[in-house]
């Protein structure tokens, strides 16, 4: 493993989980890998989507050939249909040369279209077109183009709410959400994180050439478990990078012993459970936003690209959490 170029996404070992949930979405990528069937995968935020569509494609017999990641958030709605199916020069300003997309570059192997209900209703239509018929049409063009891709999507929206509202094509949910992986997140599966945060000391450990791994005791890992980690496995794994960074057990585990402590003032004298995990969830986000903007001098772009998210989905956190 070159853990230099290291992402959880492709190298999490989900399938040793102890967490029934987790069990059998592992049993169920093998049984349904080697087909050429549409998945959708939902979960919150930094649960290890991703890792699922590349065990998907890993044991597919498309293997050997690409494996294409969409970030629908990512991509301007302007610019999202050209960046999927391309262009022909001259079919809108700056377009000076023909460009082939993502969806083309993927034939024979599978498209993976991460937070797929970004994708504006115009590119919605274009791609239950191309699913339905292996076809499609580049801007500026009346030539067939046919393709050959296996389509895998996740998101953490509530597809069931976005059509319902409109926002998204009930006939494209149905065509993509042809076996549904529903990723629980790590608050749910909290016997997991010892042996998460043992893999990513000795991942990070390597990465950053430290001979001997920080100290966590017993007490430090009914920490971690105790924590709702609202980041999920991104969160974690962040946490222990920088554990590992700065070689810095003490302080690291003193100031997630405050946020604990924070989060817990804040919880009313009889919540639900439901009131309790978003409560905790809100703080804990809004504290990782709050303390990268600060790490990156308050520059939102940077501070989107290390928090993992959209840049358009931080500015909504930014003023819904009312931070200054």
């Amino acid at each position: 493993m070159d853990s230099s170029n290291f992402t959880y996404e492709d190298h999490i070992p989900f399938a040793s989980s102890a967490n029934p949930q987790m069990q059998k979405i592992a049993s169920i990528i093998e049984r349904i890998a080697p087909t050429d069937l549409s998945v959708l995968i939902t979960g919150e935020t930094g649960v290890g989507k991703e890792v699922i569509a590349h065990q998907l494609y890993l044991r597919s017999s498309r293997r050997d050939h690409p494996f294409v990641k969409i970030n629908s958030a990512a991509i301007p709605d302007n610019l999202i249909e050209s960046e999927l199916f391309g262009y022909k020069t001259g079919a809108f300003t700056g377009a000076h040369q023909n460009r082939s997309g993502k969806i083309e570059g993927a034939h024979r192997g599978t498209l993976f279209f991460d937070e797929i209900g970004e994708l504006t209703v115009s590119a919605q239509a274009k791609l239950l077109h191309m699913l339905q018929d292996g076809e499609f049409h580049s801007l500026g063009s009346n030539v067939t183009t046919s393709v050959d891709v296996r389509v895998l999507a996740a998101t953490n929206r509530d597809l069931y709410e976005e059509v319902s509202k409109g926002s998204f094509r009930e006939d494209l949910f149905y065509r993509l959400n042809v076996v549904h992986i529903a990723v629980p997140p790590l608050r749910d599966r909290k016997q997991d994180i010892p042996e998460l945060a043992e893999y990513f000391l000795e991942i990070y450990g390597r990465q950053f050439a430290r001979n001997h791994k920080p100290e966590i005791r017993d007490e430090d890992y009914l920490l971690l478990k105790s924590y709702p980690w609202p980041g999920n496995i991104r969160e974690l794994e962040n946490f222990i990078k920088t554990l590992v960074l700065f070689n810095d057990s003490r302080t690291s585990f003193a100031g997630l012993r405050q946020k604990t402590r924070d989060i817990q003032r804040k919880v009313p004298a009889s919540p639900s459970l439901v009131e309790m995990a978003k409560m905790a969830g809100f703080e804990a986000e809004r504290r990782v936003i709050e303390r990268t903007l600060r790490r990156n001098g308050f520059n939102r772009k940077r501070t989107a690209q290390m928090l993992h998210i959209s840049y358009r989905s931080l500015l909504s956190k930014i003023k819904k959490m009312e931070i200054d």
